[in-house]
């Protein structure tokens, strides 16, 4: 493959500004995968919580520490962890920060407060490079750097579709990308973001180009658990269940959807970044499907949901019900 290191590539990311700047920047920070659902959707940043996650899964597992090198255009990148269970997968890589540009660009990025990472990753079994099993579902990408070296992170949650059993696979990153924070600080200010439906670019500053791949024995991860639900509070229909990875649940609350329903997550007291939810209505009442990263492993760590009506702009929120949940040792 062909392929060379892009700078200042007039290639354009288009981005719905909805009804203000916190609503732009939230948006921003997810890349989405041909997610199918026919509901509506609210979606947020939850870019670090992976990290945590993995090393509870370490803490009671088989060390998923890899040293796995792929080399494409003189750019080395290391896989260092996979793990996966049958809806969700992590992984996290690094290379060494040797390009001044895109030293100048993650300080920019940094600085405004974001450590999204612009990726595109597939995945394949038994090396049938035609099926793509990266879809239908939701990808939170993340960075971090330490020294001289980038460290990123990814995951991948699908809506319904799940990983094959045990096999093979193959990961490959084909595209890492950058924007300039300058240039999108005055894209954002020539745009209109007091009118819903604006819109704005900004022009893709740095990019990546290879065919960046990785061989993965596939073992999921198969530890399963049955939540405790404590301290409920005008929510209703409760049910949810862990895996290695993440806790999927559902529940109603007595609301209309109109109502515009906002959810906050607390872990042992201390909020922790909002995840993807669904919300579906139900006559007089409106159901949630939601998973974030509460793992099967953790049986210390208690979770409290709190399901809020907020207006427009999100200003002013106000409690409907909460619950609390934990996984309790067998």
């Amino acid at each position: 493959m062909n392929q060379t290191l892009k700078q200042n590539k007039k290639k354009h990311n288009r981005y719905i500004v909805l009804t203000g700047l916190t609503l732009i920047i939230g948006i921003i920070l997810i890349a989405v995968y041909e997610t199918s659902l026919g509901k509506n959707i609210k979606k947020e940043d939850v870019s670090s919580q992976s990290e945590t996650l993995t090393k509870k899964a370490e803490e009671n597992l088989t060390p998923a520490e890899l040293n796995l090198t792929s080399t494409q255009n003189g750019r080395e990148i290391k896989l260092t962890k996979f793990m996966a269970t049958k809806k969700k997968f992590i992984f996290d890589y690094q290379f060494k920060l040797d390009d001044e540009r895109l030293k100048e660009l993650l300080t920019k990025q940094l600085a405004a407060g974001s450590n999204y990472q612009s990726i595109h990753f597939s995945l394949f079994a038994d090396s049938d490079m035609s099926n793509d099993l990266v879809g239908g579902g939701i990808s939170f990408p993340a960075f971090r750097i330490e020294g001289d070296t980038f460290y990123g992170t990814a995951n991948f949650t699908y809506d319904s579709k799940k990983l094959p059993d045990d096999t093979n696979l193959t990961l490959q990153i084909s595209q890492l990308s950058w924007e300039d924070w300058d240039e999108r600080r005055t894209a954002e200010a020539q745009a209109n973001v007091s009118e819903a439906g604006s819109s704005f670019t900004v022009p893709t500053a740095l990019q990546y180009d290879g065919d960046w791949r990785f061989n993965i024995t596939y073992q999921p991860l198969t530890q399963t658990s049955k939540p405790q639900i404590t301290k409920v509070n005008n929510i209703e229909d409760i049910k949810a269940d862990s895996d290695a990875l993440q806790t999927t649940v559902a529940f109603t609350i007595p609301v209309r959807a109109e109502t515009m329903p906002d959810l906050e997550i607390y872990k042992d007291g201390v909020k922790i970044k909002s995840p993807s939810f669904t919300t579906k209505p139900k006559g007089d009442k409106t159901q949630f499907k939601l998973s974030f990263d509460m793992s099967a492993l953790d049986k210390t760590s208690i979770y409290k949901i709190q399901v809020n009506s907020v207006d427009e702009i999100k200003q002013q929120a106000t409690e409907i019900g909460t619950f609390d949940m934990q996984n309790k040792v067998s």
